[in-house]
C-alpha cells in the first residue's frame, strides 16, 4: 500500500447508544495514535462562510492506542477451503471451464492450487495473453504453453490435463462464439483455437494453499491466502477431475457436451431465486460438497458462455448466467484487524461524530452517525443522512480519470493531497461513478474502508464540497439556530421503514441524497400519505436504484442503466442487481420519479455557476404566506452562498406533472440564466438537438415547490444541491435562511398545515 498517513475506518455508519462501534487503523508507521471522539458541525473551510468546526467530547474512547499498518487483500477472487487432500495432483487432474478475459496481456491465475511462495502445486495461468499450465513440486517446474494467444472479451472453452502416468502436461481452447456472448459475432474467424503438450517432469505436490480461482496464493497470511495475479474476466462453470481426461472427453467438454462425473463441478448460478443471488457461497453440484466462497465482491448475475441474449433477467434463465465476473482492484472489506471498540454512552446525544485519530502532524476523522434507541425519538426533526449515496460517491476519480470531465463540467479539475492518494492507493477501494482496471463499471461499494471523500473538510474535484461535507452546512444551520434534532441514516430507513419516520413531525432530506431503495421509497410515501412532513434541500434525489447486501449490510449494489446521467453503463443482459433480483437504473424507469413523492426531480447539472430564485405568482398565494414571512415579494431568493455564489446550482430539480407531481403542487420561485455547461439530463433528450443548456431550455431550472397531502401533511422541496451552502450567508441572516425556519418551524409545530385546494 503507497500511502503515508494514517488511515481509519468503522465497520458500520451508524450506531445507537448502548451499542459497540469497531473500528480498524493503520498506519505506516508503527508506534501509538492519538484517538479522540469529536463532534462534526462544519466542513466547509470556505473562508468567506463559518469555517470548520467541530467540537471535542469527553469519552473513555479518547486515548493511545497502538498502530501498524495492516493488509489489505484488493480483488476478487474465490477460495475452495484444502478441506480434501484429493483437490491434489497426485494422481493426475483434469480442469474444464469457460473464460473471458479482459486484459490477457496481464499474468494472471485462473484456477489454481499453487504457492508462488513455495512454487509448488499445479495452476493454469495467463501470461503474455497465453495460457499456460505450470506443475511443480517444489523442486522441479513442467509447463505447457499455447501459441493461440486469447482475444480479450471473447469465450473460450478450456481443458488443461496433467496426466501422471503418462508424464505429460496438455491444455487446448477452443473459442465458443454465439452472435451475442463475445466481443465479436460469429462471422469473425479468430483462428485462436489451439492445443500443446509437453513433458511433466515431477508429480506436483500439495502447497500449504486452498485452490484458488482468478488468482494465486503468494502465501499464507494468518488464517488466509495472500493472493496475487489477479484475474480480470469472466469465469463459467468450472471442473475438476481427478484424473486425466481422454481425448474424446476433452472434445466432448469442447463442444458444449456434459462430459463425465468431475470430482467438483461449481455452478455460479447454483443458489439463485427470485430475490437474485445475494451470497458469497459458490456451491459444487457434484455432490462431494466441495464448496468454496467469494471475497472480494466479485460480479454476479453475469451472462455466461451460452447467453444467447433472449432472457436478460438471470433469475429467469439461470443456467445462461453461469459467471463471475472478476476484478483485481475489487474490494468489499479491507478486514482489517481490530484497533478498537467504541462503547456508546447511553447519554450520548444524536448526531454527527467522528473518531479524530492523531499520529504526529498525520491526522484522520473517521465519520459515523449515532441515531437514537431504536423504537424511540429525542425530537420532533429528523435529518436523514444519505448513507447509500455517501457508498455511491465513496473515493470516486471521476473527474481525475474522465479525458472530458473539465469540457463537460466548465470548471477545472482542483486535486488536494486526498485525490493523489486515491489515485495511488487502490486498497481504498472505487465509487459506482469509476471504472475496475479492465473497463467494467464499479457496481459494488462497501463501507469497510477508508472513505477519503467522507471526510468532513473534503473538496470534490471540481472545487466546491458534495455530499457529507456539503450536508454539514445544514447541521451547522440547525445548531446554530437551536433546533432540536435527531440524525438517522439510509441504513436505518432501510432497516425499519416507515415507522422511523413517523416518530417525527418533519423529516429533512438534505444536499443529494441520489441512491436510494425501493424500502426507502416506499417509507417516505407511506410517511407522507399518512400526514408526515418533509423538507428535501437537494437535488438529485432518489434517482438511482440501489440495493443493499442482504449478507453484507455495509455494502450496496448500483447497476447503471440505458439512460440517465451517468458514468458508465451496464452491459446487455446484465442490468439487473445480484442482490435483490430487481432491474436497475433509474427510479423513473420504473415508474418511480421522484416528483410522485418530493414534487420535484433531477433535470439539469452545472457546476460552474449559481443562481438565484425569482419568486413566481403561486408565491402570492396566501396558504403559503408564512414561507414568504420576512421576505419581500421582489427578493431573488438565495443570489448569494458558498456554492458558486448561488443558491440554485450544482444539480436541480423541476416539478414535471407527466412525471407525477401531485396536481395541487404550488410552484413558488424558479431560478433561471443558467450557464451553457449546465445540461439537460439525458433522460429528457430524446433526439440529439441544439438547446439543451442552461442558456437556452426552459427545464434546466430549480423549482421551489410546495404541495399538501392527506391528514395535515405537507412537502416543501429546494430542489438545488446548493442551497444549503446560502444558508449561513450574511451571518445566517438571509433568505434562503429565512424561508427555511420559516417551513421547518411550520412544520415542526403540532397541527395541520393549512390545506391547498
Amino acid at each position: 500500500m503507497s500511502y503515508q498517513q494514517i488511515r481509519g475506518y468503522c465497520d458500520r455508519p451508524s450506531v445507537r447508544p448502548g451499542e459497540t462501534l469497531d473500528f480498524f487503523i493503520s498506519s505506516p508507521e508503527a508506534g501509538r495514535c492519538d484517538v479522540s471522539l469529536v463532534r462534526l458541525i462544519h466542513g466547509d473551510r470556505n473562508p468567506v462562510g463559518p469555517g470548520y468546526k467541530e467540537e471535542a467530547v469527553a469519552s473513555a474512547v479518547n486515548g493511545q492506542y497502538a498502530v501498524g499498518t495492516q493488509f489489505t487483500q484488493v480483488g476478487g477472487y474465490v477460495e475452495v477451503p484444502d478441506s480434501a487432500s484429493h483437490l491434489g495432483a497426485s494422481w493426475g487432474l483434469s480442469v474444464h471451464l469457460h473464460l473471458w478475459s479482459t486484459t490477457p496481456g496481464k499474468r494472471q491465475g485462473v484456477i489454481a492450487r499453487w504457492s508462488e511462495a513455495e512454487s509448488r502445486g499445479w495452476a493454469l495461468v495467463i501470461e503474455d495473453g497465453h495460457l499456460v499450465l505450470m506443475a511443480s513440486d517444489g523442486q522441479q517446474q513442467s509447463r505447457v504453453r499455447l501459441d493461440r494467444p486469447l482475444f480479450p472479451e471473447i469465450w473460450y472453452s478450456v481443458v488443461a490435463r496433467i496426466d501422471v502416468a503418462g508424464k505429460t502436461l496438455s491444455l487446448s481452447q477452443v473459442a465458443t462464439i454465439n452472435s451475442v456472448n463475445s466481443r465479436f459475432g460469429r462471422m469473425v474467424n479468430l483462428d485462436s483455437d489451439g492445443a500443446a503438450v509437453a513433458p511433466l517432469a515431477a508429480v506436483p505436490s500439495n502447497p500449504s494453499v486452498p485452490l484458488l480461482m482468478a488468482g494465486l496464493a503468494e502465501t499464507s497470511l494468518a488464517s488466509r491466502p495472500r493472493v496475487v495475479a489477479l484475474f480480470n474476466g469472466k469465469l463459467d462453470g468450472p471442473k475438476l477431475y481427478g484424473h486425466a481426461l481422454s481425448d474424446k472427453d476433452v472434445a466432448a467438454l469442447h463442444a458444449g457436451d456434459i462430459g463425465p462425473a468431475p470430482l467438483a463441478q461449481w455452478d455460479f448460478a447454483a443458489g439463485t431465486t427470485r430475490r437474485g443471488i445475494p451470497t458469497d457461497a459458490v456451491q459444487d453440484v457434484s455432490g462431494n460438497g466441495l464448496h468454496g466462497f467469494c471475497i472480494n465482491q466479485p460480479d454476479r448475475g453475469m451472462t455466461g458462455w451460452n447467453w444467447d441474449g433472449l432472457e436478460e433477467h438471470f433469475v429467469h434463465c439461470p443456467e445462461q448466467y453461469g459467471a463471475l465476473w472478476f476484478h483485481e482492484d475489487s474490494l468489499d472489506d479491507c478486514r482489517w484487524v481490530r484497533t478498537l471498540s467504541f462503547a456508546v454512552p447511553d447519554d450520548l446525544p444524536s448526531g454527527c461524530y467522528a473518531l479524530k485519530l492523531a499520529q504526529g502532524e498525520k491526522t484522520d476523522r473517521v465519520p459515523f452517525f449515532v441515531v437514537p434507541p431504536k423504537g424511540t425519538a429525542n425530537a420532533r426533526i429528523a435529518l436523514v443522512i444519505p448513507t447509500f449515496s455517501y457508498l455511491a460517491y465513496a473515493n470516486s476519480q471521476v473527474l481525475l480519470n474522465a479525458a472530458t470531465g473539465q469540457s463537460v463540467m466548465g470548471v477545472l479539475t482542483t486535486l488536494d493531497d486526498l485525490d493523489i492518494e486515491l489515485n495511488v492507493t487502490p486498497a481504498w477501494g472505487r465509487s459506482a461513478y469509476d471504472y475496475h482496471v479492465d473497463g467494467r463499471g464499479v457496481q459494488y461499494s462497501t463501507w469497510r474502508r477508508p472513505i477519503l471523500n467522507l471526510r468532513p473538510d473534503y473538496r470534490h474535484e471540481f472545487g466546491s464540497v458534495w455530499q457529507f461535507p456539503a450536508d454539514l452546512h445544514l447541521v451547522d444551520w440547525l445548531t446554530v439556530k437551536g433546533f432540536a434534532f435527531d440524525v438517522i441514516t439510509d441504513h436505518d430507513l432501510q432497516a425499519e421503514g416507515a415507522s422511523l419516520l413517523q416518530r417525527y413531525a418533519v423529516v429533512l432530506s438534505p444536499s443529494h441524497a441520489e441512491y436510494t431503495s425501493s424500502q426507502m421509497l416506499d417509507a417516505y410515501e407511506e410517511y407522507f400519505a399518512n400526514g408526515g412532513r418533509g423538507m428535501y434541500l437537494g437535488a438529485n434525489g432518489f434517482y438511482w436504484i440501489t440495493s443493499q447486501h442482504p449478507e453484507k449490510p455495509w455494502m450496496i449494489e448500483v447497476r447503471k442503466g440505458e439512460t440517465g446521467d451517468q458514468a458508465w453503463r451496464g452491459r446487455p443482459g446484465e442490468l439487473f442487481h445480484s442482490t435483490t433480483g430487481e432491474r436497475g437504473g433509474l427510479w423513473r424507469m420504473r415508474a418511480r420519479a421522484p416528483q410522485k413523492i418530493w414534487g420535484t426531480g433531477y433535470t439539469s447539472h452545472g457546476l460552474d455557476v449559481s443562481a438565484g430564485y425569482h419568486q413566481l405568482p403561486d408565491a402570492r398565494d396566501t396558504r403559503v404566506a408564512f414561507i414568504f414571512d420576512g421576505i419581500g415579494p421582489q427578493e431573488v431568493i438565495g443570489n448569494f452562498g458558498l456554492v458558486n455564489e448561488g443558491a440554485a446550482g450544482l444539480e436541480l430539480d423541476r416539478i414535471d406533472y407527466t412525471l407525477g407531481t401531485p396536481p395541487n403542487t404550488l410552484l413558488l420561485a424558479s431560478s433561471y440564466g443558467h450557464s451553457a455547461s449546465a445540461m439537460l439530463v439525458p433522460e429528457d433528450q430524446y433526439f440529439a438537438y441544439p438547446g439543451i443548456t442552461g442558456r437556452d431550455n426552459p427545464l434546466v431550472r430549480a423549482d421551489i415547490a410546495y404541495v399538501t397531502t392527506r391528514q395535515g401533511g405537507a412537502v416543501f422541496s429546494a430542489s438545488s444541491m446548493a442551497w444549503c451552502g446560502s444558508l449561513s450567508h450574511a451571518d445566517y441572516a438571509n433568505n434562503v435562511s429565512r424561508m427555511t425556519e420559516n417551513v421547518l418551524r411550520r412544520f415542526a409545530a403540532d397541527g395541520p398545515v393549512e390545506e391547498v385546494a
